[in-house]
């Protein structure tokens, strides 16, 4: 069966389950306990039926590693409502959803294929401003105004979109450039005073965070909360991260919600399962998703979900951000993947120029167990 057609049969299954009245396999993600957290995702609604290419290190593995739904396209009524279900299987109730424009393919998916799901319920989505595309490369900002009026006009009032204090949340790609160019305080600007044309006051949480916090910032004044997108290179761990790199990276984020906060600024932890972008870029090393090469699979993920709770902020709901749900590009996600034994051949001429000798399972929905565990500790 070709990738693509695996999400054909997937539905099929689980409108056979449902018709049956079975209790079992995807009728889990009726969970009955609550979490503490406002646990949300980054999610890209860009898949079309041949995801860019297959450009993602999973597809170059022997024998590959698809998504559990196949290579889908994201605006299929059954990948939406399967994305959702397994979401509520581990207490994920927020997506930070790519936006990159108006009538951009993530917008259009976002507006016809996803806020219009009959099963969105009480799940919540938020816009991610993608600064490098929307300002040239930080080089021009006259669309940020023009783009806040747009989501005013089609994001702010729906239901479903994320509002903390009554205010809309937008959250803002490398808002850490932005800073240190000099020019955060005229895009901020921009926006709050589009979204007051409109009738709404803005809630902007940043992607501020990176690395070591420096001793004082004007720019955490600017927004309402900050956050750290890029967690792979903040920790700055290759290979097997271990235990040290983890206490290591959230060392420095407590320091950086202790700047935040000194700030008037919320602060945003955050989690990812591992990293390894060799299927789009080179350049970057791996960091395998294991803590060490003895360590189980998920093991980093574990280690971080661990600690990335004890820094969450009542302002902000107890907000949690995974990167990611669905990055396969940089093998950041957490969406389930057929399910396979561990291998670490990819189809390059060594054989390991994608894995980097690291090895990589087909995990099923392992990362889902460990968040909704994580979620209700």
């Amino acid at each position: 069966m070709k990738p693509s057609q695996t999400i054909c049969a997937f539905v099929l299954a689980i409108l056979t389950v449902s018709s049956c009245g079975g209790d079992d396999g995807l009728r889990s993600a009726e969970i009955v306990e609550e979490s503490p957290y406002r646990i949300g995702v980054y999610y890209y609604p860009w898949y079309g039926g041949d995801f860019h290419g297959g450009r993602y290190m999973r597809a170059r593995l022997v024998p590959p590693q698809y998504p559990t739904l196949g290579e889908y396209d994201d605006r299929e009524a059954g990948v939406v409502s399967q994305h959702l279900a397994w979401s509520r299987q581990a207490h994920i109730s927020l997506w930070v959803a790519s936006w990159w424009g108006p009538d951009k393919r993530e917008d259009r998916t976002l507006l016809q294929s996803v806020l219009p799901h009959p099963e969105l319920a009480d799940i919540n989505i938020a816009l991610f401003y993608e600064t490098t595309g929307r300002t040239r490369s930080f080089s021009s900002f006259d669309a940020v105004g023009p783009d806040i009026a747009y989501m005013a006009q089609h994001y702010f009032n729906h239901p479903n979109y994320l509002k903390i204090d009554g205010k809309p949340v937008l959250f803002v790609y490398l808002t850490r450039v932005l800073s240190r160019n000099g020019t955060l305080g005229e895009v901020v600007e921009a926006m709050r005073a589009s979204a007051a044309q409109a009738g709404h006051e803005l809630y902007l949480i940043g992607d501020e965070v990176f690395g070591q916090p420096p001793n004082s910032s004007n720019a955490l004044g600017l927004l309402d909360a900050v956050t750290n997108y890029d967690v792979y290179g903040s920790m700055g761990a290759k290979g097997y991260a271990g235990q040290g790199a983890v206490d290591r990276y959230y060392r420095a984020q407590a320091q950086w919600r202790t700047l935040a906060h000194e700030a008037g600024a919320a602060f945003v932890p955050a989690a990812t399962p591992g990293f390894n972008d060799k299927g789009v870029r080179d350049g970057h090393e791996a960091t395998s998703r294991k803590l060490d090469s003895d360590a189980e699979y998920g093991s980093l993920f574990r280690a971080m979900l661990e600690q990335a709770i004890e820094h969450t902020d009542d302002a902000t709901g107890n907000m949690l951000l995974i990167t990611s749900w669905n990055e396969w590009h940089e093998d950041t996600q957490i969406e389930p993947v057929g399910e396979a034994p561990p291998t670490y051949v990819d189809d390059s001429d060594s054989g390991e120029a994608f894995s980097e000798g690291l090895s990589y399972e087909g995990y099923g929905e392992r990362y889902l167990e460990i968040l909704r565990e994580a979620a209700v500790r």
